[in-house]
């Protein structure tokens, strides 16, 4: 059976989450690269659909060939030489098959979206009656009932429809999962007769390129070099066209220090742009708000709130991935909030059951709110997780004194002594330490993740919340 060592990049700093998680949906175990950043597992070629739902990673690439101790030779000639000849030497038959399931995997993925859709579309047609005019009213009312929902005004009528929503919504998923194992296995079963005929003349000429990852003081030669010496031999040997921008296969060339991988990129965009359609100035890796949530290890039934939640990746990613949790998100500023719960709405429409079109709820609620000030009862929260203002992009540093320590102060009071947790990002470390070193009563640092934000460094904290009573809110009347 063919099987493919897949490469994964990941958000630096949660290398062992993702392995967990590879471990946990995959039953393989990973072993991470000294290249921060990155993982390697197995796995055969029929469980790809399943690597692609990783919440973790970041991409995706199959690896041809890995060389632990790469003797790079002093001279930039001579190393650049040896670098050409290897491409003649490389097993390329197996990870280019795997790119090829890879690939129609996508193409009847794509597919059947497009059937999906115009199926809904006709649906809506035969609803409205064949009256045309008024789609966009309609549409528009759509967006704001949605947009209601999401900040959680709930429509009387579906009230009580409520349950089987949310067995639809997993049905869906299951529904999905079976479509794409079948086709992995029929494809795999097609391809098992044929021999890859890529670059024999009969099938299209491929259009390629190579990209190269350099990291190491000790090279003679730049990473262009390396990606244009490298693909003037890749050129030659299968006889593919070069393209930077209109490519079919990406090749990867990896090189840390002495370490050598060469690999096929397997995704086209990172993964962790999945859930999000409307951006804002800093919103979140969806990578990285799993890797930030798997860290407090939320069980079922807990209620976890996000009072910072911006562009709501965090509290999208949560109800995604933990669904029997309560997903709580929030911040002061309306804007923020209007993009949250855009991106909530997108969300449902996507999750539309294709038979009934009726939305799929998600356990998450959106509310504009004051972080110092929160309209929730003392002890109420099992976990926050958010992603603090660095004072870079959004806010300031002088107002970070001010605001961390009241933070930790309010968080403190909403969360559950003894057993509540917080999970905080943030680049402003040395403010951070002080707010917590003033907090300490109420709050217990447990373990630091170094962390790269947008070629910041960052820290994530996870706290744990003391048995210390937090002072009730005064009543003002």
């Amino acid at each position: 059976e063919l099987a493919a060592v897949i490469g994964a990049t990941v958000p630096t700093g949660f290398e062992l989450t993702a392995a967990e998680e590879v471990q946990e949906k995959l039953g393989s175990a990973s072993r991470i690269s000294r290249d921060r950043g990155k993982i390697y597992f197995e796995v055969p070629a029929r469980g790809l659909p399943q690597v692609h739902r990783l919440r973790s990673v970041d991409n995706l690439f199959v690896v041809v060939q890995e060389f632990k101790d790469y003797h790079f030779k002093e001279n930039k000639e001579d190393a650049l030489k040896d670098l050409e000849d290897l491409v003649k030497t490389l097993p390329w038959t197996d990870p280019l098959k795997v790119w090829e399931l890879n690939n129609s995997l996508k193409k009847k993925k794509t597919k059947r979206k497009k059937h999906n859709l115009q199926s809904t579309a006709s649906k809506e047609k035969l609803n409205n009656d064949g009256e045309e005019e008024g789609t966009d009213e309609q549409d528009a009312s759509k967006q704001e009932d949605c947009a209601q929902n999401a900040a959680g005004v709930e429509p009387v009528s579906e009230q009580d429809t409520a349950e089987p929503e949310g067995v639809a919504s997993r049905n869906r998923e299951e529904e999905e999962e079976d479509n794409e194992q079948s086709d992995a296995k029929e494809e795999l079963q097609a391809g098992s007769g044929s021999e890859t005929k890529t670059g024999e003349g009969d099938a299209k000429v491929l259009k390629f390129r190579v990209t190269c990852n350099r990291a190491g003081d000790k090279h003679s030669f730049t990473s262009n070099e390396a990606a244009r010496d490298f693909g003037g031999a890749v050129q030659e040997h299968f006889q593919w066209k070069a393209d930077m921008t209109n490519f079919d296969v990406e090749v990867l060339l990896n090189i840390h220090n002495n370490e050598v991988v060469v690999g096929i990129a397997l995704t086209e965009e990172s993964l962790h742009r999945r859930n999000i359609t409307h951006f804002g100035p800093t919103t979140l890796r969806s990578t990285l708000a799993y890797g930030m949530l798997r860290l407090c290890d939320p069980q079922p039934t807990d209620i976890i709130v996000d009072p910072m939640c911006g562009t709501g990746a965090i509290p999208i990613e949560g109800a995604t991935e933990w669904p029997s949790c309560y997903h709580i998100a929030g911040d002061n500023n309306p804007q923020a909030v209007k993009r949250a719960a855009n991106n909530i709405c997108s969300l449902l429409k996507k999750n539309e059951n294709k038979e009934s079109s009726t939305s799929l709820g998600i356990p998450l609620d959106i509310i504009q709110w004051d972080i110092c000030n929160l309209p929730l009862r003392t002890g109420s929260v099992d976990i926050i997780v958010t992603d603090m203002p660095f004072g870079k992009r959004i806010g300031s540093k002088k107002k970070n004194w001010d605001l961390y320590p009241a933070c930790l102060m309010e968080m403190g009071r909403i969360c559950t002594p003894g057993t509540g947790r917080a999970v905080l990002l943030t680049q402003d470390k040395k403010c951070f330490a002080k707010a917590l070193s003033r907090m300490g009563h109420i709050w217990r640092k447990g373990q630091t993740v170094w962390v790269n934000v947008g070629g910041l460094h960052a820290a994530v904290y996870l706290l744990k919340r003391t048995w210390e009573r937090a002072e009730e809110k005064r009543s003002f009347w």
